[in-house]
């Protein structure tokens, strides 16, 4: 279980990342959902122990991982977002050094793990030509690869399947339902397909703050009933985002499909919109605008 209480980066530029973000992570997949900005990298850098809070307590199985991050580092398992890999360095070897710098001393166990790895992986057919020649697929499954090095229990992979083709996008997702059976698995990205298909539970993370947590499908299920799409001319579009709750937009040949989300029917035309997590995400992040609107 990681529990995250009261969580608070600022930089030393006086951007705050990160104000008073409070978690509970059980073991399997859980899914943090957020815009570009929102404060997600932020924050798996924070609990990778790789940059310490502002304010703030971050616990893993009871033990504090501030004071102590040695005891996350020993079995933390994280793929960033962005990561380099040495030039003219073989998918094998590059594994192996990961290894051992992981404390995989005995050469029988390194070698039987890195071997099962690259099965599990698909890529022991690659196994000995260098990963910065990998495309951009490959590169992502070594990326988890390195990450289940020494069999970790939290696992953390920061926009996992951004700029992967649909087939290996799919393959990327049965290999993190592989992982999660297990483990604490943090998927954060701002595809809500993704942890829409993967994760029994997740938080929408927006201006560094959590503004929703629960489980996908409960969280479709309380905005049942709420929402209107109604497809207009363009030129339309102001006036219905003057007049009701516009929540997201979708041109469709030449036109824009509106979905509104208002208890009643907010005008003859509308029809009732079955919900998915998207529409969920779309309406957290309109409350959150919307409620910084009246501020001003």
């Amino acid at each position: 279980m990681l529990n995250i209480r009261n969580l608070s980066k600022t930089y030393d530029n006086g951007v705050k990342a990160l104000n008073g973000v409070s978690l509970d992570i059980e073991p399997g997949l859980f899914g943090l959902l957020g815009p570009n900005g929102a404060g997600k990298s932020s924050l798996m850098r924070t609990i990778a122990t790789l940059q310490l809070p502002t304010h703030g307590q971050i616990s893993f199985d009871n033990k504090d991982i501030i004071k102590n991050p040695n005891i996350l580092r020993s079995c933390l398992g994280y793929l960033p977002q962005e990561f380099g890999v040495y030039p003219k360095v073989s998918c094998y070897q590059l594994l192996e050094h990961m290894a051992l710098l992981k404390g995989l001393t005995d050469h029988k166990t390194r070698s039987r793990q890195i071997e099962q790895l690259l099965h599990q992986t698909n890529l022991y057919d690659v196994r000995k030509k260098d990963v910065s020649s990998f495309s951009g697929g490959m590169r992502q499954r070594f990326g988890i690869a390195q990450a289940l090095l020494g069999a970790p229990k939290l696992v953390i992979v920061d926009e996992p399947t951004a700029g992967l083709d649909p087939y290996e996008r799919n393959r990327f997702h049965n290999l993190l339902c592989e992982i999660g059976e297990n483990v604490v698995v943090i998927l954060s990205t701002h595809i809500v397909e993704d942890v829409s298909q993967l994760c029994p539970n997740m938080a929408i993370l927006a201006q560094g703050q959590v503004q929703l947590t629960g489980k996908p499908h409960q969280l479709v299920k309380s905005i049942e009933g709420t929402l209107w799409g109604k497809v207009v001319e363009k030129s339309q579009v102001a006036g219905y985002q003057v007049k009701f709750d516009v929540i997201s937009e979708q041109l469709i040949t030449g036109k824009t499909q509106l979905i509104v989300q208002s208890e009643f029917q907010p005008e003859i035309g509308f029809e009732p919109v079955t919900p998915n997590l998207e529409d969920v995400y779309f309406s957290t992040l309109h409350q959150l605008k919307k409620g910084e609107t009246h501020d001003l």
